[in-house]
């Protein structure tokens, strides 16, 4: 149980502030990547058949590869985006595709 006796509360520090990167070259980060699956998962336009795991999944594959891995740049332009972009929707259901047939 938390302590009742905490004086302060968790809020977020700039709640109306877009995501912001520093370097947008730079290698994407594992907390983005969740950051990105938990908000196209609850987005009202994220197709039923996609759920966070497959989501997630995709991202970190994208983070892991060697030829051309996810930048911040990129984090932030999908953060900015309203729904997944259709190439990554195709990916994600062709890799689902895939699996169940093995």
């Amino acid at each position: 149980m938390a302590n009742s006796n905490a004086k302060t509360s968790f809020t977020p520090i700039n709640p109306s502030k877009a995501f912001e990167v520093k370097n947008p070259e730079a290698l994407a980060s594992y907390p983005m990547v969740r950051k990105i699956a938990s908000q196209f998962s609850k987005a009202p336009k994220c197709p039923k058949d996609i759920k966070w795991g497959t989501i997630h999944g995709h991202f970190v594959q994208r983070l892991n590869d060697t030829k051309s891995p996810l930048t911040q740049g990129e984090v932030a332009k999908l953060l900015s985006l309203k729904a997944l972009p259709s190439e990554s929707l195709k990916a994600m259901r062709s890799y689902k595709k895939l699996v169940s047939i093995v």
